[in-house]
C-alpha cells in the first residue's frame, strides 16, 4: 500500500524565532516577500518597527500602542514588552495563543474599576500555539481588561492575555494559511492539516518547525508525523540561490528505520515545496543523513502520497437514461462497463478515485449497486438492500465506500470495506437531517450539510483509523462559521482543494458560490464567483489543483474557472454529474 501524509503548523515555534528580533528598513530600494502560492510576486511590506512608549502617556495611549506595538514587521515582541512593567514583561507569553479580530474599540478606562482599561474586539478568533485554528474567541473574552500600574513615574501594562493580540487586515498581509503534512495512521497517504503561518524569509524555517511539532494529541489516529519528537531545527532553514534548502536538525534520529526516514522526507518535500524557492532538500540530523536517506531530496518527492489521490481520475461521470456515461464534461459517452450499457434504474452514482468501479443507489433509494465502469464482462451486485432513501455514495483512497442513508429518524452512516458494512456513529449527524455529505479522498474528513429551521449548517468531523486502516470511530461534528448573520439554505457542496469546500446556496432570486476552509478558520473564508442567475442546484468538485468546478441546473453546466461563464447544454442526467470520489 501507497504512503502519504499532512501539513500542520506551529505557531510557538515560529514564535520561538520570529518574535527575537526585527530587520531594519533598507535607506534605498524596494524589498519583496517571495510569492508563496508560487503563481504571483505577492509584495509584502517588509519591515515595520512601531514607536516605544513615551514620556507622560496616559493608560489609554499605552495600551493602545501595545496594541499597534504588536502588529511589527517582520514578527516581533520587543518594542510591544516595553509597554509592559517588568515582572509583566518578563511573564508575558504571547507564544500561547494568537487573537485576530476585524474592529478594535478604542482603549476606554474603567471609572468603575480604577487602573483599568477596556478594548473590545469585535468577530476575533484564535490559533494555538501551532498556529491551528482554534474557534471564535468567545464574548467574555472579547473584553480585554488590561490592569495599570505606575512605574518608575510612568504608566505601564501590568496584567496582559498571554496572546499575540493583532487585526486581520494585518494577518491578511503577512502570514499565509497554508498545510502541513502528515500521514494517515497506515502510512498509505498524506493528510493535510491547515495552519497560519508568517510570510518572508522565515516561511520555510516556519513550515519546519511545524511540521516537526506533530499533529498534536486531538490528531491522535486521524495522522501521524514520521518525524522523531526529539528533533529540532538548529537555528533556521536556509535557502541558497540554487533553490537548494539546507535543514539542519539536531537531535539523535539514528533509531529511525531506512523506511521512517523515507516516510519523513516525503513530508518535507510536500511541506517545503508550498515555498517557490525550494527545488531541492538537504536534510540532516547532527550532521548527518537520516537512516537509508539520500542527503538531497527534490522538493517534488512522494507524488504517490499526493492527499488528492494521483491516480484519480478527473473525467466527469453522470447518468443518461439510467446509463452511466463518462469523459469530458461536454462530450459524455457510455462506459464499456454493463453500467453503461443497461439501465439498472440509477439515481445517484458514485466512483471509485481511478474510476474502475461505480457504485449507484437503485432502488428508489433502497439499495445499492455496484460493477466495473470499463470491463464489459464484470458482473454488478446489489451490495446493500433494506436501506430508506440513500445519498451518493462517496469513495476514498483505500476503497472505502461511505454511505448515509436518510432514514425516519435521521441520518444513519455505514461504510463499506473488505470486512463488509458497518454502521458508524457520527456525533452531530447521526440522527440528523443530512442534505448532503462528502468524505474527504485521504478519509481523515466527514463533511455533512444539515438541513436546520433557521437555516442550514456545513459541519465535519474527524475519522479515526487503527494502523491496518480499520474505521475507529469518528469524532463529534463541528459546524464550520458562515461569514455573515444569515442562514441560508444550502443547495449544495464540493470539493475545491483538499482543505476547502464550495458552497452553493440562494441570495434573493441568484445562487451564489463562496468557499469554507475545513478547519473553520475565517481567514481563508471567500466568494469563488460572482452571482449567477438560473437554476443552478448542484456542484461538481475535484481537490486536484487545476480542475474545474461546475455549477449546475437541470439542463445545463457552468464552468466557474472561464470568465466567461458560458452555461453549456447537456442531455445527460445532471442531478447526477460529479467526479470520481
Amino acid at each position: 500500500m501507497r504512503t502519504r501524509r499532512a501539513l500542520v503548523i506551529g505557531w510557538t515555534l515560529l514564535a520561538t524565532a520570529l518574535l527575537s528580533g526585527c530587520l531594519s528598513l533598507p535607506e534605498s530600494g524596494p524589498v519583496h516577500d517571495a510569492a508563496i502560492d508560487g503563481s504571483s510576486a505577492d509584495e509584502v511590506a517588509c519591515c515595520y518597527l512601531p514607536n516605544g512608549p513615551r514620556p507622560g502617556e496616559s493608560p489609554t495611549d499605552i495600551v493602545q500602542h501595545f496594541l499597534e506595538a504588536m502588529t511589527a514587521t517582520p514578527v516581533q515582541t520587543n518594542v510591544a514588552r516595553q509597554f509592559l512593567t517588568a515582572s509583566s514583561g518578563e511573564a508575558w507569553d504571547p507564544d500561547q495563543r494568537t487573537y485576530v479580530y476585524e474592529e478594535a474599540s478604542r482603549p476606554r478606562a474603567q471609572s468603575s474599576v480604577p487602573g483599568r482599561v477596556q478594548v473590545v474586539l469585535d468577530d476575533a478568533y484564535t490559533f494555538d500555539s501551532r498556529g491551528v485554528f482554534a474557534g471564535m474567541l468567545p464574548g467574555d473574552e472579547s473584553t480585554l481588561q488590561f490592569k495599570m500600574d505606575f512605574e518608575d513615574g510612568e504608566w505601564r501594562i501590568d496584567t496582559v492575555p498571554n496572546a499575540l493580540i493583532v487585526p486581520r487586515t494585518w494577518t491578511d498581509d503577512h502570514f499565509e494559511q497554508v498545510n502541513v503534512y502528515y500521514l494517515d495512521p497506515t502510512g498509505s497517504i498524506l493528510v493535510p492539516e491547515p495552519v497560519l503561518v508568517p510570510r518572508g524569509e522565515q516561511f520555510a524555517t516556519a513550515l519546519t518547525q511545524s511540521l516537526l511539532s506533530g499533529p498534536g494529541p486531538d490528531l491522535d489516529q486521524v495522522s501521524k508525523n514520521s518525524f522523531p519528537s526529539q528533533l529540532t531545527v538548529v537555528l533556521s532553514v536556509t535557502v541558497d540561490e540554487q533553490g537548494l534548502a539546507d535543514v539542519a536538525l539536531q537531535g539523535d534520529a539514528s533509531g529511525m528505520s531506512p523506511q521512517e526516514s523515507e516516510l519523513a522526507a516525503v513530508q518535507l518535500a510536500w511541506t517545503l515545496r508550498q515555498d517557490p524557492s525550494v527545488r531541492s532538500i538537504r536534510l540532516t540530523a547532527d550532521g548527518e543523513s537520516l537512516p537509508g536517506l539520500s542527503r538531497e531530496i527534490r522538493v517534488d518527492k512522494g507524488a504517490e502520497y499526493d492527499p488528492a489521490d494521483l491516480s484519480s481520475s478527473t473525467s466527469m461521470f453522470a447518468l443518461r437514461e439510467g446509463r452511466v456515461v463518462g469523459g469530458a464534461a461536454d462530450a459524455l459517452a457510455e462506459v464499456d462497463g454493463l453500467v453503461g450499457q443497461r439501465d439498472y434504474s440509477m439515481t445517484a452514482i458514485g466512483l471509485t478515485l481511478d474510476s474502475t468501479q461505480v457504485a449507484g443507489v437503485s432502488g428508489k433509494g433502497t439499495s445499492i449497486l455496484v460493477g466495473p465502469t470499463y470491463d464489459p464482462e464484470g458482473t454488478v451486485l446489489e451490495t446493500v438492500s433494506g436501506a430508506t432513501d440513500l445519498l451518493a455514495p462517496a469513495w476514498d483512497f483505500a476503497d472505502r465506500m461511505w454511505l448515509v442513508d436518510r432514514t425516519s429518524r435521521g441520518a444513519r452512516v455505514s461504510v463499506v470495506g473488505e470486512e463488509g458494512i458497518r454502521q458508524v456513529d457520527v456525533p452531530g449527524v447521526t440522527g440528523e437531517r443530512v442534505r448532503r455529505f462528502l468524505v474527504s479522498r485521504d478519509g481523515s474528513r466527514f463533511l455533512a450539510v444539515l438541513r436546520r429551521p433557521r437555516g442550514d449548517a456545513v459541519v465535519v468531523s474527524r475519522v479515526r483509523y487503527d494502523d491496518a486502516g480499520e474505521v475507529l470511530s469518528l469524532a463529534p461534528a463541528e459546524q464550520l462559521p458562515w461569514p455573515t448573520q444569515e442562514r441560508p439554505r444550502i443547495l449544495d457542496i464540493a470539493w475545491q482543494t483538499t482543505t476547502s469546500v464550495a458552497v452553493l446556496y440562494p441570495i434573493r432570486d441568484l445562487v451564489q458560490v463562496r468557499t469554507l476552509a475545513v478547519d473553520g478558520s475565517p481567514g481563508t473564508l471567500s466568494v469563488a464567483s460572482p452571482t449567477l442567475a438560473g437554476d443552478y442546484r448542484w456542484l461538481a468538485g475535484n481537490p486536484e489543483p487545476g480542475v474545474d468546478l461546475y455549477a449546475v441546473t437541470p439542463q445545463s453546466f457552468t464552468d466557474l474557472s472561464e470568465t466567461a461563464r458560458n452555461p453549456v447544454s447537456s442531455d445527460v442526467d445532471l442531478s447526477t454529474f460529479t467526479y470520481t470520489g
